[in-house]
């Protein structure tokens, strides 16, 4: 491996402990703010949608870099329609283990994840910064919900498209040629 490039069990490894935590700080916060909320099953619910459209989001922002960074550098590749399946299945765990551990909280109250809990409810719990970051989230939220419901549509066509064999992936090379490769014909 070169210095710098990272394979692809680096970049699942770090998108797993990633999650992780993501899910670890989200079920903490939900378990203390269920204390005071008359319907805990409901609180759970709505953040499980939540986190499982923000993870569709992250899926479908890659994908958008990697066309990005294919059409300046045609070497560059490195999320295709195969590893699509891999990031779903990994937002889909996250919101099983987020599940999970709110309604099993001694599995994710361990040191780091309470210094991070903490670390976070103190920064919301400042006077100013706790106002600004409260304005902040409400607009955060919404355009979690309006991106996910978009990226969520987009990844379904395409992981139904790829189960169905409707269309082959994106950027299958063992054909020889890809869709942005430029061809000269001899003459």
């Amino acid at each position: 491996m070169l210095l710098g490039k990272t394979g692809n069990v680096e970049k699942y490894i770090l998108r797993v402990s990633q999650s992780y935590f993501l899910a670890s700080v989200t079920a903490l916060a939900t378990i203390n703010y269920g204390e005071h909320f008359y319907s805990f099953n409901s609180l759970v619910v709505i953040g499980s949608i939540v986190l499982f459209l923000y993870l569709i989001n992250k899926i479908e922002q890659r994908r958008k870099i990697m066309q990005f960074n294919m059409q300046l550098n045609k070497d560059y590749v490195s999320f295709n329609s195969s590893n699509l399946k891999y990031d779903i299945i990994v937002a889909i765990l996250t919101v099983v283990f987020y599940v999970y551990a709110v309604y099993n909280p001694a599995c994710v109250q361990n040191g780091v994840n309470d210094r991070l809990y903490s670390a976070i409810t103190n920064l919301y719990d400042m006077f100013f910064i706790g106002f600004v970051i409260g304005i902040i989230g409400v607009f955060f939220i919404i355009s979690i919900f309006i991106k996910g419901f978009v990226s969520f549509q987009l990844i379904y066509k395409q992981f139904s498209e790829m189960i169905n064999g409707d269309k082959p992936t994106a950027f299958d090379e063992t054909e020889g040629y890809t869709d942005y490769e430029i061809v000269e014909e001899d003459e």
